[in-house]
């Protein structure tokens, strides 16, 4: 009976210590950064986590002709865009990601600014605002560019050339129109693949700031503002604010910052990319510039800033990420790419 019992303590003995083996190995496995990032600064709700310095490779082999407005990407490779001048324009395509565009044939000239939404290779469609010679249009295409349907004109709330902030079909029915309209913003939406559309009430703007929407109704707005309380009173901040009803914004927290936004862009309801620059005021000086990513909805960011050398002579970037990984870097003259999140930028353009 002893022996029995001593028996039975040295296999709980031996499963007990077998059992801790496994817990270690699995905790062992976690990624490094669960285990040691710590947020550098807590602001209103947001954590910020400093990250790696972003590496921008200037060095470029392919010179070709590239787009300058309304570009868009529907995958890693394949996109579109606009290239305009002198009252002539032309649709540009890309099956290489950016590094060579070619032009495609139906695009008449455009008088007035124009956006481009394309929902895969084939179909997608063109939003021309409205300006003194032309009204507001939207054309169809189903063959990839090569021709084009007027399905539209005369949209709501276009007259007078007002600003179009955001502009995206969701699928083949289910487009969104972001207008600015002084300090409001007016959402037009579609359920018939942009042959009606109707428009929403004003949405006041919370501040001067950036926009993008993963829906119809769910969006991103992000904003200069400043601290409102007496010990941080008139501190700079950007405000990140959260829309989920298709009506009105929620604040989501501050960061504390200096910078202001300039792009924004949301890859699905947990990825998202801030691009940020200094508000310059002396021209002398050069511009800072850092790019905010987030993994979990916008609750934490990780904050990784460009080289000071990387002073694009046009200031007004914008941004596009169509996966987590890939995505572009663009002003009026040059085109960049990332293949790993926006840690390195590669120059596509001369």
């Amino acid at each position: 009976m002893i022996t029995l019992m001593n028996n039975k303590k040295l296999m709980i003995l031996i499963v007990f210590v077998l059992c801790a083996g496994c817990f270690h190995e699995q905790t062992s496995t976690l990624p490094t950064s669960t285990q040691t990032s710590k947020p550098d600064k807590q602001n209103s709700g947001l954590s910020v986590i400093s990250g790696e310095n972003i590496q921008v490779h200037n060095e470029n082999i392919h010179k070709p002709n590239v787009p300058t407005k309304a570009i868009t990407f529907v995958n890693e490779l394949q996109g579109y865009g606009i290239t305009s001048g002198k009252g002539k324009a032309s649709l540009m395509q890309t099956d290489d990601g950016g590094a060579t565009w070619k032009p495609q044939r139906g695009i008449d000239a455009l008088m007035a600014p124009s956006t481009l939404s394309f929902l895969d290779s084939q179909t997608g469609w063109l939003l021309t605002n409205e300006s003194k010679d032309q009204k507001s249009q939207l054309s169809l295409t189903a063959d990839g560019g090569q021709t084009w349907e007027v399905i539209a004109q005369d949209l709501p709330v276009l007259e007078g050339g007002k600003e179009i902030t955001f502009f995206r079909f969701f699928d083949r029915q289910n487009g969104l129109i972001a207008v600015r309209n002084g300090k409001d913003l007016v959402l037009l939406r579609t359920q018939d693949g942009g042959i009606t559309w109707l428009a929403s009430n004003r949405i006041p703007m919370p501040s001067e700031g950036v926009v993008t929407f993963l829906s119809s109704l769910e969006g991103w707005f992000i904003g200069s503002s400043s601290f409102p309380s007496p010990s941080e009173k008139n501190k700079p901040a950007v405000t990140f604010y959260h829309m989920t009803d298709g009506e009105s914004w929620e604040e989501a927290g501050k960061i504390s910052m200096s910078l202001v936004p300039r792009a924004l862009s949301f890859v699905d309801a947990d990825h998202g990319f801030v691009l940020l620059q200094s508000n310059q005021q002396n021209r002398a000086q050069e511009e800072e510039r850092q790019l905010l990513r987030t993994g979990d909805g916008g609750k934490t960011w990780s904050q990784h800033t460009f080289p000071a050398a990387f002073q694009p002579l046009d200031p007004n970037l914008q941004v596009s990420f169509v996966t987590t990984s890939s995505g572009w870097l663009w002003d009026a003259r040059h085109l960049w790419k990332t293949k790993d999140g926006g840690l390195n930028w590669q120059l596509l353009t001369p």
